[in-house]
């Protein structure tokens, strides 16, 4: 039986990934870091109030999954962004390898490169790069195209994305198909499937393989 860290659980697919990762009988143990209270009682739920700012220890978890992102809009400048999606997300990356946890498993995003010139596919593509060298046994990157799902909050941008994608989708087939709108559900059974493999070394896990869990 093992244990799992979540980071990042009171988010759209962290949420979905939660439901999950408690009802799966391989773990024993749920420890979730949280700025928030989640309003769950699980006997497999152990939730800790964490000031990422200040989180300098690890905890002992097999499996540890990322779903920490924000953006530029919600975190109110990009100093602020990438302190959420590349700064945390790098920590605990490094802390649990330490600690010794085998797998670490992180949603990025479609376009993720450090060349890029869009500012936050830079941040994906330099967490990922920085991920690829610490030496997980395995590392799992999860690069999802446009994300659908209900949110809690409103995000005016998503809802004109959403928009845009109900009415685009149709058309991407054969190699577009990558660029279709996948799931926060999917993405976070993606998660548990793969984390539920035994596969060495690191992995990147596109869109359109994504989709397929939808």
């Amino acid at each position: 039986m093992k244990t799992a860290l979540l980071v990042g659980a009171t988010g759209l697919t962290g949420n979905l990934l939660l439901e999950l990762l408690l009802n799966n009988n391989d773990y024993q143990k749920i420890i979730v870091y949280t700025r928030k209270t989640i309003y769950i009682s699980h006997p497999k739920l152990d939730q800790r109030m964490i000031d990422f700012n200040l989180l300098d220890t690890a905890v002992a978890a097999d499996d540890v999954y990322c779903c920490l992102g924000t953006t530029i809009k919600q975190a109110g400048s990009k100093p602020a962004f990438e302190k959420v999606d590349f700064e945390y997300p790098l920590k605990i990356a490094k802390l649990q390898h330490g600690a010794g946890s085998k797998k670490f498993l992180v949603i990025s995003a479609m376009g993720a490169s450090e060349k890029s010139s869009i500012f936050y596919s830079r941040v994906k593509g330099k967490l990922e790069n920085e991920l690829q060298q610490l030496g997980y046994e395995s590392l799992y990157i999860f690069r999802p195209s446009f994300i659908t799902g209900e949110r809690k909050e409103k995000r005016t941008g998503e809802f004109v994305g959403l928009l845009f994608m109900s009415i685009i989708n149709p058309l991407l087939v054969g190699p577009f198909k990558k660029y279709k709108a996948v799931s926060a559900l999917a993405i976070a059974k993606a998660m548990a499937h793969f984390a539920s493999l035994n596969e060495a070394g690191n992995h990147i896990i596109l869109s359109d393989e994504i989709k397929k869990f939808e």
